[in-house]
């Protein structure tokens, strides 16, 4: 039983080592078959993505900024009324009234 274990860790050992210059030789095959890109295809590339882009219309963008802007002025009006609020209570309740 022990010496069945050990012929099959020995297998497993062989056959990960027999995988080993398999690899290395398609990383090898792979870095040789591709071509060599040119400086400047990144731009190229760039360009060819954003004309994939779909933009939004006038309207679109219109619409999404006011809906933008509101939430901040409501998040501020917000935050700011909070504030406002536990300066008074702090001011009232720690620092014995103002």
């Amino acid at each position: 039983m022990a010496n069945d274990k050990e012929q099959n860790k020995a297998a497993v050992v062989q056959d990960k080592k027999d995988l080993q210059p398999a690899a290395k030789a398609k990383k090898a095959q792979v870095q040789v078959t591709q071509p060599k890109k040119r400086r400047f295809t990144f731009f190229t590339d760039v360009i060819g993505e954003l004309r994939k882009v779909v933009w939004p219309t006038r309207q679109e963008t219109i619409r999404l900024t006011a809906i933008v802007i509101g939430i901040c002025l409501f998040m501020a009006l917000l935050l700011g009324s909070l504030d406002y609020g536990f300066s008074e209570l702090v001011a009232k309740v720690f620092l014995g009234g103002k």
